[in-house]
């Protein structure tokens, strides 16, 4: 079953959008321009704990924010990796009502050893102020967010607090990689149709003029060098399938980004290639035929963009 992830306010939810495929390129530290700044109220927050850790905050409840503000409050050495437009960002999340201090919500991930992460897509197209908290910041970096109540009202309204009072927010950046395969190109076997893609990381099928082999075979076109996914990991990715008659299936680059599970809920929902992709590495694409008994040939290309 492929699952389309939608945008949510709810934070125990993936913030993702619908959002058509460009591939994100590397900024420099020099050229990134956030579109948030540091203000009063997020500069005043005191974080205790490091990276990593659920945080604990203490908060002023004598300020106000017209705006939202964001400022970093521990900052990663390595900068070679910034988020910018059309990135999958990897993120450990906990939220505070300001007038009450209450913690609200945190994410799983901050009490896993293997900081398991959620995401937000940062994306022009469905910019919020969650995601764009995090342009321009690194894998390592953890930022402080004081959202105004026009901006972050409803979220705060869900997680229990009070609506008319800021929400603050600490986030820790897990990951960032762009929304399309990256890295080496290798050549397909005997037998595979040609996959193109063009300067964006949108992948275009040639299918060969003979049957499609019987069975299910993949091979590796684009190897990444992110995760290894496991067994029980939840991928996330683009996917484009068409039939082996030329029929588009499945797009998408078009629809947004897809939700494929783990191996064991995709397999009990009928879908065939979920477990071709374990072993695989984010940031890989694989092309995968299926030919079965059962159904019609088809030919899958899919973009691993993150695990979780």
């Amino acid at each position: 079953m492929l699952r389309r992830l939608v945008p949510a306010t709810a934070a125990a939810a993936l913030l993702l959008a619908g959002a058509t495929g460009c591939s994100a390129q590397q900024a420099s530290a020099a050229d990134c321009e956030p579109t948030l700044h540091p203000g009063a109220l997020s500069d005043s927050v005191t974080v205790t704990g490091s990276f990593g850790e659920a945080p604990e905050v203490s908060i002023p409840d004598d300020l106000r924010v017209l705006t939202t503000q964001r400022t970093v409050v521990e900052q990663a050495a390595d900068r070679s990796n910034l988020v910018e437009d059309q990135s999958l960002v990897g993120v450990n999340m906990a939220f505070f009502d300001q007038a009450s201090g209450e913690r609200m919500y945190e994410s799983p991930g901050f009490a896993a050893a293997d900081q398991s992460a959620e995401f937000l897509l940062v994306s022009d197209d469905a910019s919020n102020p969650l995601s764009e908290s995090l342009r321009c910041a690194a894998p390592g970096d953890r930022v402080v967010v004081a959202m105004a109540p026009d901006e972050g009202g409803q979220l705060a309204m869900q997680l229990g607090g009070d609506p008319e009072s800021p929400l603050i927010a600490v986030i820790d950046v897990v990951s960032a990689g762009p929304l399309a395969a990256k890295g080496p190109v290798r050549g397909l076997p005997n037998g595979f149709p040609a996959v193109v893609t063009n300067d964006e990381g949108r992948p275009g099928i040639v299918l060969p003029p003979r049957s499609a082999p019987e069975g299910t075979t993949a091979a590796v076109r684009v190897e990444g060098d992110g995760a290894e996914v496991g067994a029980d990991d939840n991928v996330i990715a683009q996917v484009l399938s068409v039939g082996w008659d030329g029929t588009v299936q499945t797009n998408s680059w078009e629809s947004g980004l897809t939700g494929l599970g783990n191996e064991q809920q995709v397999s009990q929902s009928g879908n065939t290639f979920r477990n071709q992709l374990t072993g695989a590495k984010v940031g890989s694409q694989l092309v995968i035929i299926e030919n079965e008994a059962d159904a019609e040939p088809r030919v899958v290309v899919v973009d691993i963009i993150g695990v979780g």
